[in-house]
């Protein structure tokens, strides 16, 4: 009985972390404006963000190449 009931537990707790994965929506951009607390952001396609919702932006730097 207690095996089957953890079974169940771990089931269930992958599923609500993949379904909170699938809610996540990727979008690519680039940033056009940054003044103060305020940016602006170019996006590249179709993406599902509508104006005040909340995100999370991670930055990609560029390479660099150093010379002599």
């Amino acid at each position: 009985m207690r095996k089957k009931l953890t079974s169940l537990v771990l089931a269930l707790v992958f599923t609500v972390g993949l379904s909170g994965v699938s809610l996540a929506a990727k979008c690519k951009g680039e940033v056009v404006k940054n003044e103060g607390g305020e940016m602006v952001i170019k996006l590249k396609g179709e993406c599902k963000a509508n104006a005040g919702d909340s995100v999370k932006i991670k930055v990609k730097h560029a390479a660099k190449v150093e010379g002599c």
